[in-house]
């Protein structure tokens, strides 16, 4: 469990392989069901879950560098934040594994919505009528999570993870089926029972609640009732960029035509350029090139480089130097006789 936690010190809580084994058992896939995992890390776990089924299965992952990985293992996988960056259609999906980012850091008393909350309250949206919520949490966040789960879903169980993955996180998983919204008076109870469980003892909740290895019962996970039309973030995920714009040849139109100038030998002074004028040409680099005069080829090159020259030097009321500067530019151009194979230097 080491592995584990030092994991979680990034932020990222993977579920254990123990628990995730127990899920697959429990689950009953029907063809071309659609799961989704709103926190996917290297997508894993969903992973598994759909393993043998022709179930299609969708991810989001804040970390980039987890989300290259779960892209090798999840049908469609999104970059981003899921809270805000998503946009998901509603009512799409037969099963919905939440495994969010836990609030450790959020104190006890604080009226801010914890995190677990949230993602519950706007992912449970994306599940279709009779589709199954799989809610990873620790069991002291239940009470936050008890509206949501009253008033949207039916046949609600808890497990309690097992007793040695239990003992670093706390977690309980909960099985939820999603069902019309019911009226806040009529999930009372169910709400009230669940704020109970979170305020046990741990050595309590797991031993009076039962575990995943008991349960008999199987999970039918539906397939969809509704297209999928919108799964998309706002977020844009140079990986899947680049290609494209390779394929469709618009780099190549914007390089060749838009960003690199064109020669044009058509525009000339209004009025026969001085030395001065053609000395800052040259300074400038715009006669940069081989030429020709009187029978002499050269190859020019003109650099222009700013130095700081110093003006002053003095000392203020309490003894700190005062360093006065200015700024020095050096025109250089370089000439090389392509004849004699000699170079000159002009400053």
């Amino acid at each position: 469990m080491a592995r584990l936690g030092s994991q979680a010190k990034a932020g990222f809580y993977p579920t254990p392989e123990s628990v995730c084994g127990q899920l697959k058992q429990l689950l009953d896939i029907d063809k071309d069901a659609r799961l989704l995992d709103p926190c996917c890390g290297e997508g894993k776990t969903l992973a598994k879950l759909a393993a043998g089924t022709n179930a299609i299965t969708y991810g989001v992952e804040l970390d980039h560098q987890r989300a290259i990985e779960a892209r090798t293992r999840i049908s469609r996988l999104l970059w981003g934040d899921a809270l805000v960056e998503m946009r998901i259609s509603m009512a799409s999906f037969g099963l919905l594994f939440l495994n969010p980012p836990y609030d450790y850091e959020m104190a006890p008393d604080s009226k801010a919505e914890r995190l677990e909350a949230r993602f519950l309250k706007r992912y449970q949206e994306t599940l279709q009528r009779d589709g199954w919520l799989v809610l990873v949490i620790p069991y002291t966040v239940l009470k936050y999570c008890a509206a949501v789960l009253a008033r949207h879903f039916e046949m609600l169980q808890v497990f309690a993870f097992p007793a040695e993955e239990f003992q670093v996180f706390k977690q309980c998983v909960v099985l939820g089926r999603k069902r019309s919204l019911v009226h806040k008076g009529q999930s009372a109870e169910t709400e009230r029972s669940l704020a109970r469980l979170s305020s046990w003892e741990p050595e309590e909740f797991l031993k009076s609640m039962p575990q995943l290895a008991a349960c008999s019962a199987q999970v039918i996970i539906p397939t969809p009732k509704s297209p999928m039309l919108t799964f998309k973030s706002t977020r844009i995920d140079p990986l899947e960029v680049i290609p494209l714009v390779r394929k469709s040849g618009l780099l190549k139109d914007l390089l060749g035509n838009d960003l690199v100038p064109g020669r044009c030998n058509s525009i000339r002074p209004l009025a026969p350029l001085k030395n001065g004028h053609l000395a800052l040409m040259l300074a400038g680099g715009y006669m940069n090139g081989e030429i020709e005069m009187d029978g002499r080829r050269l190859v020019i090159k003109g650099v222009v480089r700013k130095n700081e020259k110093v003006q002053s030097v003095s000392e203020n009321a309490k003894g700190e130097a005062i360093i006065t500067t200015r700024d020095q530019y050096l025109p250089t151009v370089k000439a090389i006789d392509m004849m004699r194979a000699e170079m000159m230097t002009i400053q």
